[in-house]
């Protein structure tokens, strides 16, 4: 009896150790096949910027896609932008009119959560320039928040704050200029044109401008972004986009005016429609829920002239 339990006992350990070296096998496999898998859709969705060629071309650089999905995000932006536009009744303006008609892929939160941060486009291809990134932010109000994360996000970036009132930058983060922003007109203000001139960065490329400036930048956008006189609009473009320097991102908060009247709203129309023709497409749209009425924090693309054509 005793050899016959023997063996059944050493029939159990080798089924057990087969067992144990079955389910290894199995895991090895699966492992395997998941890699493969991995691998094989990495290579089905790898693009190499000869394939990319049109979205390179109508984006700037700042999109490599596909020419299929390209051209269905195009029809996208042309959709939503004919309903952006939608009326001029005051109440509830921003829930009514001007949603974003592009999406950006890689949106990263810089700055605070709250009050001060920014929502920013692909900051991963800043980190890969080659030349110094260069950013102007508007109205600090000495909350350098937005000025520190992006430091850390871009550290050899060159940043320059403005505000009306005088802050001294932290060290090593940014640039400090005392300016009151607006048309360089009324009360003292000072263009943005005047701005990059003083700089001399007329020939430099803006990566970011930040304008939080408490309703003002309606004048301040107004003045930057409308034609010189007397020049038809096409050669005005050209000569705007060949004297002034490319500015790829605008993140600001805007500001409407509490008037019962429709003229707030009329002027808002006016304001991204001057984008709009500038090149610029709505990514971003967060209304500031502390008046959410009346302050909506937005960002703007800056696309080649070709991406707001319709297409076929």
């Amino acid at each position: 009896m005793m050899p016959l339990i023997k063996k059944l006992i050493a029939v159990l350990i080798i089924l057990v150790v087969l067992g144990v070296l079955y389910d290894d096998f199995r895991y090895e496999v699966a492992s395997l096949y998941s890699r493969l898998i991995s691998i094989s859709s990495s290579c089905k969705y790898q693009i190499t910027r000869a394939q990319c060629r049109l979205s390179l071309r109508e984006s700037d650089n700042w999109f490599c896609e596909f020419d299929d999905d390209w051209i269905r995000r195009k029809r996208l932006h042309h959709v939503q932008d004919q309903r952006n536009r939608n009326t001029d009744i005051r109440q509830l303006f921003f829930q009514n009119n001007w949603e974003p008609t592009i999406q950006c892929p890689f949106e990263q939160r810089i700055g605070n959560i709250g009050d001060g941060g920014k929502w920013v486009c692909n900051i991963h291809q800043l980190q890969q320039k080659n030349v110094t990134p260069l950013i102007y932010s508007f109205g600090s109000k000495d909350d350098f928040s937005f000025e520190r994360a992006l430091k850390g996000e871009l550290p050899t970036a060159e940043i320059h704050t403005f505000d009306l009132e005088t802050y001294i930058c932290p060290l090593n983060i940014c640039i400090f200029h005392q300016v009151y922003a607006g048309d360089g007109k009324k009360n003292g203000t000072t263009s943005l044109k005047k701005v990059i001139h003083e700089l001399g960065h007329q020939k430099r490329e803006i990566d970011i401008l930040k304008a939080d400036i408490e309703g003002s930048e309606f004048i301040f956008f107004e003045e930057f972004l409308k034609p010189p006189k007397g020049i038809e609009n096409s050669i005005a473009h050209e000569y705007s986009m060949s004297s002034m320097p490319y500015i790829r991102q605008i993140l600001f908060e805007i500001h409407l005016e509490p008037n019962k009247d429709e003229e707030p709203s009329r002027r808002a129309h006016r304001l991204f429609e001057m984008f709009r023709s500038n090149n610029y497409a709505i990514f971003h749209k967060e209304p500031n829920l502390g008046d959410g009425q009346n302050l909506v924090e937005y960002g703007l693309l800056h696309l080649n002239a070709a991406f707001f054509i319709k297409p076929p």
